[in-house]
């Protein structure tokens, strides 16, 4: 929100973009919606229609190996038929061959067709034909039940893909090892439906695997051809042909009522569209099932997005560069008038107002150069008049000693001259003269705090030596604010204001405690506390009230000049944020509590805090 607020250019810049951006997106959106809705109808439809095709390519393949199964029924009269052979009730060598040319003859039918195994019931025997070869035998072998078949126990049923066996005749030198479907169909005796054995045919997959390979694309989509128990015939995963689908899409298939259709997964291991088509036959259903993922069926959709994306990109970079021109054009003379008035603040009354423009910007920029070239030559001289008021007013407070506290310091270390011929007089001697050069100095207005502390601490050093025993003095100081610039000579004013007004000389020594310390980032608090006698309360409403108006240059509050001293110096150099509180302590003793901003209101001199 800053950077819309702050600007009017960013609030153009802004609000072309949206003008422009927001409904190029939204047209790519909208754009976006419809392409993939229509796409994937289109693309339901047609994959719909290839399924349907491949849906009576099957059935015709089914009605072939149907019709290839019903050649034992062909030319019954002939008395060298499949049909007259099985009916003959003569056992002998001439109809073994016979039925064997037969079986040789119905496994050329098609190219397809693996071996051909027949039962025969009145002869007991199994009959195997494999690329030619026969083979025969009057053993046991494993006979299809009843049940296998339709309920109407004449039509033929397929079994599911499996692997070629040889039909238990073990030692048959050919037994094929590949996948193949089986059609089993029983033979009767007619018209009295005497059961005569059954024919099973076993077909390889290169018919339904040609067929199957025109209904999808490799690699990226999936076909199946299942059984009504979800029985694997033919997919595209080669792996799971002739396996059992166990997976949720399977179930869902098999619960569809209708024949033909589609559904949409969407999990882990899928997220597309199902299309299928069932194929009914002899009372067994199979089923055809396309599997067809998101990214196939919206490939085309997303590089129509794609396309168009480029294009808009493209086009948003050329409407980004144009409003950013646009924008820059119309406010770089505003910048440029905002940065000249700032000038205005450091004190910079000269403006450097370049723009040739002659449109509204530039006529404002023109009157605001003249108003202040105006504006300066007004207040130059009573500005000027006021620092050079401030300066030496603040000169004037820092020079005010009293000469009484120099007095009395000099004689107690005179006394004490007389009295002691030790180097404590050296010590004293020191720190007067330090406290002389600090206070006399007019060359430092603003000091770091830690020469404050000094200060004071070299005062409280002679006061102690000169009540000895009877003062006391703390001073606690936060490490950090040590190195924060302050107005000079403004603790011992406060400190001193003790021995002035509040100390007394009886039987408790007196104690004075000196805290700094940090009461916020940007705010630092001095507070001196004494056990001294306090002020009386009429008074000390008296004096808080006069420290609290506005204008305390050069006043004096009832005694206490050293109080108005600090607050005038401080206003001076931070105005009415500096704060002084008077208040008095229990039992005894008086707090002033002084609150200095650690920044300068005012530019003209350097006297900001670290």
């Amino acid at each position: 929100m800053k950077f819309i607020q702050g600007s009017i250019r960013n609030k153009l810049i802004v609000f072309l973009l949206i003008a422009i951006v927001l409904p190029m997106l939204i047209s790519i959106f909208i754009s976006y919606m419809y392409t993939r809705e229509s796409l994937k109808r289109e693309f339901i439809r047609e994959n719909s229609h290839t399924v349907y095709q491949g849906k009576s390519s099957i059935q015709e393949y089914l009605e072939q190996i149907n019709n290839i199964s019903l050649n034992v029924y062909k030319d019954i009269q002939d008395s060298n038929s499949l049909y007259q052979n099985l009916t003959n009730n003569e056992k002998n060598h001439l109809m073994d061959k016979g039925i064997s040319q037969n079986l040789h003859s119905i496994a050329k039918e098609s190219k397809d067709i693996v071996q051909v195994y027949l039962y025969s019931n009145n002869y007991q025997r199994s009959y195997l034909t494999i690329d030619g070869f026969s083979k025969r035998t009057s053993e046991a072998m494993p006979k299809l039940q009843q049940k296998d078949f339709p309920d109407n126990k004449v039509d033929p049923f397929i079994e599911s893909t499996h692997t070629a066996h040889n039909y238990g005749m073990n030692d048959f030198p050919y037994a094929p090892k590949n996948k193949v479907i089986t059609i089993h169909r029983p033979i009767y005796k007619i018209p009295l439906r005497e059961n005569l054995g059954y024919i099973s045919i076993d077909f390889n997959l290169d018919s339904i695997s040609t067929m199957s390979d025109l209904l999808y694309s490799k690699h990226s989509e999936d076909f199946y051809l299942i059984d009504h128990n979800s029985k694997v015939l033919y997919s595209s995963q080669e792996n799971i042909i002739g396996t059992t689908l166990t997976d949720d899409w399977a179930q869902m298939l098999h619960n569809k009522q209708a024949p033909s259709g589609y559904f949409e997964s969407t999990n882990e291991n899928f997220s597309g569209i199902t299309i299928y088509e069932s194929v009914e036959h002899f009372g067994q259903k199979w089923i055809l099932a396309k599997r067809i993922p998101n990214q196939v069926l919206y490939r085309n959709a997303n590089q129509l997005v794609l396309i168009n994306a480029l294009v808009i990109l493209l086009s948003l970079i050329i409407v980004i560069l144009a409003t950013l021109y646009i924008s820059l054009k119309l406010t770089s003379p505003i910048k440029e008038l905002i940065n000249s008035i700032k000038q205005i603040k450091v004190k910079n009354m000269k403006l450097d107002i370049s723009t040739k423009s002659t449109d509204e910007i530039g006529i404002l920029a023109q009157t605001i150069k003249n108003m202040v070239e105006t504006i300066d030559n007004l207040i130059m001289k009573e500005y000027r008049l006021e620092i050079a008021n401030k300066d030496n007013q603040l000169k004037a407070l820092q020079a005010q000693i009293n000469p009484h506290f120099i007095y009395n310091t000099l004689q107690s270390i005179g006394a004490l001259a007389l009295q002691n011929n030790v180097p404590k007089i050296y010590d004293l001697t020191s720190s007067l003269g330090k406290m002389m050069r600090y206070n006399m100095s007019t060359s430092e207005i603003i000091v770091e705090l830690s020469k404050e502390i000094d200060q004071i601490q070299a005062y409280l050093e002679l006061q102690k030596q000169r009540f000895k025993q009877n003062l006391i003095y703390h001073i606690n100081v936060e490490e950090e604010v040590k190195t924060l610039l302050i107005p000079k000579m403004i603790l011992q004013p406060l400190v001193e204001n003790y021995f002035k007004h509040g100390f007394e000389q009886n039987e408790r020594p007196g104690e004075i405690w000196i805290t700094i310390k940090m009461l916020n980032p940007q705010l630092l608090l001095i507070v001196v506390e004494d056990n001294g006698k306090g002020i009386a309360p009429e008074r000390l409403h008296f004096v808080q009230e006069k420290l609290n108006e506005t204008e305390t240059y050069g006043t004096q509050i009832d005694q206490s000049i050293g109080l108005s001293n600090v607050l005038s110096r401080i206003q001076l150099y931070f105005f009415e944020h500096a704060q002084i509180e008077i208040s008095n302590r229990e039992p005894h003793g008086l707090k002033i509590t002084l609150q200095i901003p650690l920044r300068k209101e005012t530019e003209h001199e350097s006297t900001y805090c670290r």
